[in-house]
């Protein structure tokens, strides 16, 4: 079996010492320092990863969709969604200047596609009702297949009930989110500063937190790599 990351920055691992610079060539190569990375040595399982840095859920959604397609439930899936208000379309792919792929605009961007979105365009409700949507869509590939799986998530919008919260948005929220895990009730971030671990001026927790974080899942993966039955999912992470 191979242990897979979905993600943004913080399972890429940005600013982690094994990561090359932004301008390098390599620099999309992800870190074999982060948590699902040194879970994957643990578990002596090969490792794929497809989270870049300000990945919105749109593309990871789409990531998880693409392996579930090939791999099916031959993978182990480490996901952690991003931040609801980011927001992706076509543009040039950054791996390569020649080719189409996903460009992200994100609040503090400094673009004037990024200032005409967020004037004209954003809203909190259509974030979460996006966003919702295209994570409940990766759930029920990942269910269909019978994938064993670990989601978490960095923003709490995505299942705030006090605005914006309709009859739809609702529902999703609690089927979505009883397949979500957290640190102790924390996302990875706050759970790292929590524990006063070190982090990059980028907001981006280094080796230590992702050594401790590997330590604080290993026992639910492994419990839940040792399930069989569909229904036996949730309880492994009890």
């Amino acid at each position: 079996m191979i242990l897979g990351a979905f993600g943004d920055s913080f399972l890429f691992g940005s600013d982690l010492p094994d990561i090359q610079d932004y301008d390098s060539k390599c620099w999309f190569y992800p870190s074999k320092l982060t948590y699902p990375a040194i879970l994957s040595q643990k578990l002596n399982m090969d490792y794929y990863c497809t989270a870049l840095p300000a990945q919105g859920n749109k593309v990871i959604a789409d990531d998880i969709i693409r392996a579930v397609t090939h791999r099916g439930n031959n993978m182990l899936y480490i996901i952690n969604w991003s931040w609801i208000d980011r927001f992706e379309y076509q543009g040039i792919a950054r791996i390569s200047p020649f080719v189409a792929g996903w460009e992200t605009t994100l609040p503090g961007k400094q673009d004037k596609i990024s200032e005409f979105y967020y004037k004209h365009f954003y809203s909190e409700l259509d974030a979460k009702l996006s966003n919702l949507m295209y994570i409940n869509t990766a759930l029920e590939a990942l269910l269909d297949n019978k994938c064993k799986f670990l989601m978490t998530y960095m923003d709490h919008l995505l299942f705030d009930k006090h605005w914006h919260c309709t009859a739809s948005i609702d529902y999703l929220q609690n089927k979505i989110q009883k397949h979500t895990k957290l640190f102790n009730g924390k996302t990875f971030l706050e759970w790292s500063r929590d524990n006063n671990f070190s982090e990059s001026e980028s907001w981006h927790p280094l080796e230590l937190a992702h050594e401790k974080a590997a330590e604080y899942w290993l026992p639910a993966v492994k419990t839940l790599l040792n399930t069989r039955a569909k229904e036996d999912y949730l309880h492994a992470f009890k």
